[in-house]
């Protein structure tokens, strides 16, 4: 019954709204838009062609929500905070886009249908256990689906999407 009880909270932890994150040293405020630091953790969104730099403090101003890890390369027990890619995408202007290609600093890419980040609540995450993410966490940003909801979405398909080490968002 214990278990059953456990396994019922983690399940209903996904969009529960997460403390602010804490400013971390280092970490320093931008206007919208603005340029910051090459050596400061950023994604570069927006078309091919152009696009601007978000700062993860930046993203981190939308609202944050939690999710438990899912996946096997993290220990057991990783709480993910971070915005819903439904929010980044409308912050920018991408919210209508057909799909956006995730593209990793290693290389990897993958596009992401408008339909899962309008069916689910898809997770941008920038911190584990309330630490931002860095290049070892496989950050600065990961995207996380909620397998733990929604148990159809344990298929590769969808674990393919699921970017880390994540660097740029292009429509």
């Amino acid at each position: 019954m214990i278990r059953l009880a456990a396994s019922f909270a983690i399940a209903c932890a996904l969009v529960l709204p997460a403390a602010p994150a804490a400013a971390q040293a280092g970490e320093r405020e931008t206007a919208p838009g603005a340029m910051v630091r090459a050596d400061a953790a950023t994604i570069r969104v927006g078309p091919a062609s152009s696009g601007r730099v978000l700062s993860i403090a930046e993203i981190e101003r939308l609202p944050m929500v939690e999710i438990p890890s899912a996946m096997s390369l993290d220990p057991e027990g990783v709480l993910f905070q971070g915005v819903l890619l439904s929010d980044v995408l409308r912050l920018v202007g991408a919210h209508e886009a057909e799909a956006v290609t995730l593209r990793a600093s290693d290389g990897y890419a993958a596009d992401v249908p408008r339909e899962d980040w309008e069916r689910w609540p898809l997770v941008l995450a920038t911190r584990a256990d309330g630490e931002l993410l860095d290049a070892r966490a496989r950050g600065p940003a990961r995207l996380l689906y909620p397998v733990h909801l929604h148990p159809e979405l344990d298929d590769r398909i969808y674990v393919d999407r699921s970017v880390w080490l994540l660097s740029e968002i292009e429509w």
